[in-house]
């Protein structure tokens, strides 16, 4: 039996985006970034934006980075409903009437702005994502250049109500380099009253020309305090204290990657995984390849991220416990014992075999079972 059951475990989520936090239809007590009224954290990026805005120097683009999961998709409709609102035509406030600067963002979830995004039929908002592919049953890995064609064409219309136009790209990052030449040359010529919001987990994959044309907002990861009325809000039962200190510790401030390990048996798996590393050097070969089975069989590309995840986490933690010079550090329920004869650079080594040895695996298409075989086979060793 796999340490996740016997059932395929559906692909819900749109992986690599912010989207994972909040999904429509969910009973967890979270909406989509597109739907959502629930906001934590980033007050910060909040009151600087609230800033450029009310000083009439709002930038024509915007790079919102920072990992997966702290909620930059859910801020960038955020911002899309207060500018849409704030600029249009039935304002009365901020810079075009009242002299009461707005304060905060929000903006009611009763109000017409709200409704019309949420529903996806704001006239003045365009959303570009990666696609969905019905044939394989994921998101592709890239955004087409034609998506990104679409974009100018919008800008070039004539808002609805007078007011701003705004373009929120999610996974900008995964532009490929035909989309990112075709964006290059809307942020060439911006034009007026529009705002690009560019959503990305990794701003390195963007062209050094894109990003100097754009303001760039870091997004820090969420406190613990954050990610705990996060987890709550979004867990239909109490969480146990000692899984909770372990989603603490996994997640490394991403309510998108607590919220998956607190589902589909992640904790459960996590905690099989880890405690079979914590002995590792006592396993047989049988063992491992029982355990190498079970992760393995199935090819489910959900499980194969937990499995690479779960060891990633490991070994920067190993890693972590060398630096300290700790042998064994407790997590909530789990126990993390570093290996034995095992010191910082001789971690350090092992995590960059592992790394490319689970690379050349992945884009080779090669075997899973095999990968992670060879993987818990260079850990015992």
């Amino acid at each position: 039996m796999s340490l996740f059951g016997d059932e395929t475990i559906e692909d819900d989520f749109e992986e690599g985006s912010d989207s994972v936090l909040l999904t429509p239809g969910k009973e967890n007590g979270l909406q989509s970034p597109q739907q959502s009224n629930f906001f934590i954290s980033h007050e910060e990026v909040e009151n600087n934006i609230l800033s450029l805005w009310n000083s009439g120097r709002m930038p024509h683009a915007l790079i919102f980075n920072g990992i997966k999961g702290i909620g930059k998709a859910t801020f960038a409709y955020r911002l899309a409903r207060f500018i849409l609102k704030e600029s249009g035509a039935t304002n009365s406030g901020g810079l075009f009437g009242d002299e009461t600067a707005p304060e905060i963002l929000d903006i009611p979830s009763d109000h017409t702005v709200f409704s019309k995004i949420a529903s996806g039929g704001h006239p003045d908002l365009f959303t570009v994502s990666r696609p969905f592919d019905e044939k394989t049953g994921q998101f592709k890995n890239d955004i087409p250049v034609d998506d990104i064609r679409k974009v100018a064409p919008f800008l070039r219309k004539t808002s609805s109500d007078g007011g701003w136009r705004v373009v929120i790209i999610d996974d900008a990052n995964l532009m490929n380099r035909n989309g990112q030449n075709a964006l290059l040359k809307i942020l060439e010529e911006p034009p007026k009253n529009a705002l690009l919001i560019l959503v990305t987990h990794g701003a390195g994959g963007l062209l050094p020309t894109i990003r100097s044309r754009c303001r760039f907002i870091p997004f820090n990861t969420l406190n613990e305090e954050a990610l705990g009325t996060l987890l709550e809000k979004a867990s239909e039962m109490s969480i146990m204290p000692g899984d909770k200190d372990v989603l603490m510790a996994m997640s490394e401030g991403s309510a998108g990657q607590a919220i998956e390990l607190m589902n589909e048996g992640g904790i459960e798996a996590a905690t099989i995984l880890l405690g079979a590393l914590g002995n590792i050097s006592n396993m047989t070969e049988n063992q491992i390849d029982t355990l190498a089975l079970s992760y393995g069989k199935s090819g489910d590309k959900k499980i194969i991220e937990k499995f690479t995840f779960i060891i990633d986490w490991w070994l920067d933690t190993v890693i972590n416990m060398a630096v300290h010079n700790e042998t064994n550090r407790q997590i909530g329920v789990i126990e993390i014992a570093r290996p034995k004869d095992h010191g910082l650079h001789s971690l350090l080594r092992l995590k960059e075999d592992i790394d490319n040895h689970i690379r050349t695996c992945l884009n080779g298409n090669l075997d899973k079972r095999y990968m992670i075989y060879k993987t818990l086979r260079m850990i015992q060793k």
